[in-house]
């Protein structure tokens, strides 16, 4: 009988993450999501750790037995108007989307993890007003990615860089950026 696959998923919560969580769950791994709210998700090991705080992404990985595949898709999308910059949600917003997933791929790499994958956003490239910190953070998310592809192999370490996710509550929550892409979308 083999050994049951464990897979890491950051932000399981959202969109995206609790789909992952099902599709990876519905092929037989274990599956273990990081949150920061305590919502429980079935079928999964749920932790609870804020990513926005430095050294969280290793402490998150060292709570986990073995791993083989880290998913990092957490992300901070917070809007931050440049005339209002804030420098302390500047830095949050690079520490959940970048620092975080550096400290859980080299934490994985330790625990024999032999996969990593990053998950990016259109913004690395097409930044929107209000969403400059969040583009830069994806841009230098998607460099380091190839960095760490290169220091650290075998390990694979992959980016999936994706479009705009709508949800029920996009367009109130962001109206001027859901208009720009769904005018520029067929």
């Amino acid at each position: 009988m083999s050994k049951q696959r464990s897979i890491l998923i950051t932000g399981a919560g959202g969109l995206i993450g609790s789909a992952l969580c099902k599709t990876f769950i519905s092929a037989g791994w274990r599956v273990v999501g990081q949150v920061n709210s305590s919502k429980g998700i079935d079928g999964i090991e749920v932790i609870k750790k804020d990513l926005s705080i430095a050294a969280s992404g290793t402490e998150l990985v060292e709570q986990i037995g073995s791993i083989d595949c880290v998913i990092n898709n957490a992300a901070d999308q917070s809007l931050l108007d440049l005339k209002h910059y804030s420098s302390s949600k500047a830095q949050e917003i690079f520490q959940i989307n970048l620092l975080s997933p550096i400290e859980i791929i080299l934490a994985a790499k330790s625990k024999g993890a032999t996969l990593a994958i990053n998950i990016s956003s259109i913004e690395a490239l097409n930044a929107k007003s209000g969403h400059e910190i969040y583009g830069a953070s994806k841009s230098a998310l998607e460099s380091i990615t190839r960095s760490l592809a290169l220091s650290l192999a075998p390990m694979r370490i992959n980016g999936i860089r994706l479009g705009l996710i709508g949800d029920s509550k996009l367009e109130s929550r962001w109206p001027e950026g859901f208009s720009s892409w769904t005018n520029t979308v067929p």
